[in-house]
């Protein structure tokens, strides 16, 4: 359901949080998904609450903002082929070493809750998040995010 339009880039180089946010951003943006003004929002929000989490198996980020930049709920997926530093949700002092991203583009409120939820239970799965990182097929990345009840 929120990977209806595909929007995922494989093995990524990305110089820092900024460059990889903005491509994610502007793929959603093309595809009509979310506001002229989202990247702008995303980039802002992450300054002031930072989403790199480092889960047991790696690093990984979730940057989003408010749904009145949304519009039609959408997850654009990131695997990174050398992780990049995002500040830590849990204590913006410390960096985290992220090779994962998700961005969130949620037209409803109360479903970004629910899917950072999710997330957060998915990220638990070491296993999952590992292929996620090898993954470069579509496909199988949707199934792994599915059985994670991540759709």
């Amino acid at each position: 359901m929120f990977f209806d339009r595909d929007i995922m880039l494989f093995h990524q180089e990305a110089e820092d949080s900024t460059d990889i946010i903005s491509r994610m951003a502007a793929r959603l943006t093309e595809a009509g998904i979310v506001k002229q003004d989202f990247g702008k929002h995303v980039l802002e929000r992450e300054a002031t609450y930072p989403t790199g989490l480092q889960t047991k198996a790696l690093g990984v980020a979730i940057p989003h903002t408010d749904s009145k930049y949304v519009n039609q709920s959408q997850i654009a997926f990131a695997s990174l082929k050398n992780p990049i530093c995002f500040k830590d949700m849990t204590d913006p002092d410390k960096e985290v070493e992220v090779s994962l991203v998700f961005m969130i583009a949620m037209s409803k409120p109360h479903d970004q809750m629910t899917l950072l939820s999710n997330l957060m239970m998915a990220f638990q799965n070491e296993s999952a998040i590992t292929k996620l990182l090898q993954s470069d097929d579509i496909a199988e990345v949707k199934q792994i995010l599915k059985i994670n009840s991540i759709e």
